[in-house]
C-alpha cells in the first residue's frame, strides 16, 4: 500500500457526511482495517503478552511514511475514543518484521500515542465498504439541510402513544402506522437518534417524546441504552439506577407483533 492509496478518516469522514466513528463501525462491520500513518518517526513502547507493568518498558523506534494496522483490541479502543471525541489517545499497533535468511516473520505489537486527527487513515480500496458520499453534508454545518429521516423524525416527534412503556414499541406504532416507513429504516433512523443523543443530548423519539439515548459500545449497531435522564453509560450490564436497553432483536419483535 503506498501513500496515494491513504486517506485521512476524518476527511473521508466530512466527504461522506459521516461521524468518523459511523465510518469505523463501516468498516470494522466489512472486516476492514484502520491504519495509522506517520509524518515524523514516533517512539513507542513495545508490548509482550504476560509482561508485569513493573518490567522495564522497551522502546521502538516507528518509522515515519508507513502504514500500520490497529490491533483488535485498539480498534475497540479507537471506537470509544471516538466517542467520546478525545483528540489523543494510546493506540497498539502491529509491526512486521522478517529475517529473511531463516526466512522466519512475525509481529512486533507496539503502543504509541495516536493524534486521532491526523494520523488515522483508511485504504481507498475500502472506499466501497464506506456509505457514499450524501448530498446533505456539502455546506458548511449552519448550511446543512436535514437528511430525510431527521425531517420525518422533526415531523412527528411530539405524537406520544399512551400506554407503551418501553421507547421502542411506542416508536414502532408510529413508525408502521402513522410515518409508514419500512422496519430497516426506522431502526436506522433510531440509532442515528442515538448517536446524536450519546446519553447528554435530550432528543424526541417519536410515540414516545422526550428521551435521553445511546449506542451500546460494544455493539452500536445493536442495542441502545434509555434514560429520562442524562446519563455516561455505554455497557450492556450493571445498568445504572434509571438506565434501561433495548435491542434490534426486541424491536423486530415488537415491529412484527404491531399489525
Amino acid at each position: 500500500m503506498n501513500e496515494s492509496e491513504l486517506h485521512n478518516l476524518f476527511g473521508v469522514a466530512e466527504s461522506r457526511g459521516m461521524d468518523p466513528l459511523a465510518v469505523v463501525e463501516s468498516l470494522y462491520i466489512n472486516g476492514r482495517q484502520i491504519y495509522l500513518h506517520f509524518e515524523e518517526e514516533q517512539m513507542g513502547i513495545m508490548v509482550f503478552d504476560g509482561a508485569e507493568e513493573s518490567e522495564e518498558l522497551i522502546e521502538y523506534r516507528i518509522s515515519a511514511r508507513k502504514v500500520y494496522p490497529l490491533t483488535p483490541d485498539s480498534r475497540v479502543e479507537l471506537a470509544d475514543a471516538l466517542n467520546k471525541n478525545l483528540e489523543k489517545k494510546e493506540l497498539k499497533i502491529r509491526v512486521a518484521w522478517e529475517d529473511v535468511k531463516s526466512k522466519v516473520f512475525g509481529h512486533y505489537y507496539i503502543k504509541v500515542t495516536v493524534d486521532l486527527k491526523s494520523e488515522l487513515v483508511v485504504d481507498y480500496e475500502d472506499f466501497r465498504f464506506i456509505p457514499p458520499p450524501s448530498a446533505y453534508q456539502t455546506a458548511p454545518e449552519s448550511m446543512h439541510p436535514v437528511p430525510p429521516e431527521n425531517k420525518i423524525f422533526v415531523k412527528y416527534e411530539d405524537i406520544v402513544i399512551p400506554r407503551k412503556l418501553k421507547p421502542h414499541t411506542a416508536y414502532v406504532v408510529v413508525a408502521k402506522t402513522i410515518m409508514k416507513i419500512d422496519r430497516g429504516t426506522a431502526w436506522n433512523g433510531l440509532v442515528n437518534l442515538a448517536q446524536k443523543s450519546k446519553g447528554q443530548t435530550e432528543v424526541k423519539l417519536p410515540g414516545r417524546g422526550k428521551i435521553f439515548l445511546r449506542r451500546v459500545r460494544l455493539n452500536p449497531g445493536k442495542e441502545i441504552l434509555y434514560s429520562h435522564e442524562q446519563f455516561d453509560y455505554d455497557k450492556p450490564e450493571n445498568l445504572p439506577d434509571g438506565v434501561n436497553i433495548f435491542n434490534s432483536t426486541s424491536f423486530n419483535t415488537s415491529w412484527t407483533d404491531h399489525k
